[in-house]
């Protein structure tokens, strides 16, 4: 059975610090039928000469104003070829070279519309302080979590029967109404790895203050309310208790 090609789109502004490690993350796998795209949203740093030193591996880069990382994200969707796509931050990485083989054998051993796995995060020290483990999500789908994008692929076509694939008008939960409508919509069916399969830097748009995590409870609520039409408190209410018992420190 010929191995499915692999989209991994990467969306970058202002990256020049973190955007080479990634890049070098995905170089590194050992799986070959991948594709590595690069939206990046006009960066005013050396983010695209990093990316050109770098970035030979790639299929393609893009480099223009955007209305947000989930408008970059449906760029990106929109010229990837995979079979199956996956998303990793410019600031964050794989936690090892085996990464997208571990993947490609998931779908291939069943009938699996997608399959993700944990997170470790980081702190700015590059020290690894949260497991973020995801666990098996029950049938008729989550009640009290979501799956982290960066450790999160799914096949193309059921991406593609969402119009758009992420909602632009959200900055932080469009991932999580994505999850909402595949999963607990939808039935997509899932395989989970048990083991954390990216790294990922606290301080993105979700993580990066107070105020980012008021903005997501409150993006989340909405996110549930859009498919749903109500409980979105309840289930953010469940999903904050979910991550303080679930995400475990590392000393």
């Amino acid at each position: 059975m010929k191995a499915p090609k692999i989209s991994i789109i990467t969306v970058s502004f202002n990256s020049a610090e973190t955007i080479a490690n990634t890049l070098r993350s995905v170089k590194s796998q050992k799986y070959c039928n991948y594709e590595h795209i690069v939206i990046d949203g006009g960066s005013k740093d050396e983010t695209l000469a990093i990316i050109q030193l770098n970035g030979q591996h790639l299929a393609r880069v893009v480099s223009e104003p955007d209305k947000g990382i989930y408008d970059a994200m449906n760029k990106g969707l929109a010229i990837a070829t995979g079979e199956l796509v996956g998303f990793l931050n410019s600031d964050d990485v794989y936690a090892d070279e085996n990464v997208l083989s571990e993947v490609a054998c998931n779908f291939a051993e069943g009938a699996v519309d997608y399959v993700y796995g944990d997170i470790l995060m980081l702190n700015n020290s590059g020290k690894v302080v949260r497991h973020w483990r995801t666990g098996i999500i029950p049938a008729g789908g989550f009640c009290d979590t979501q799956i982290p994008h960066p450790a999160f692929w799914v096949r193309r076509h059921l991406l593609d029967s969402l119009i758009p694939a992420f909602d632009p008008s959200y900055r932080i939960s469009a991932d999580l109404k994505q999850q909402l409508i595949l999963i607990n919509k939808l039935g997509a069916r899932g395989r989970y790895i048990k083991r954390p399969l990216t790294l990922m830097s606290l301080g993105g748009a979700s993580t990066k203050s107070l105020r980012s995590y008021v903005k997501g409870w409150r993006e989340s609520s909405r996110a549930y309310n859009d498919v749903f039409g109500s409980g979105g408190w309840i289930f953010t209410f469940k999903k904050v208790f979910s991550k303080v018992k679930g995400i475990r420190k590392i000393y």
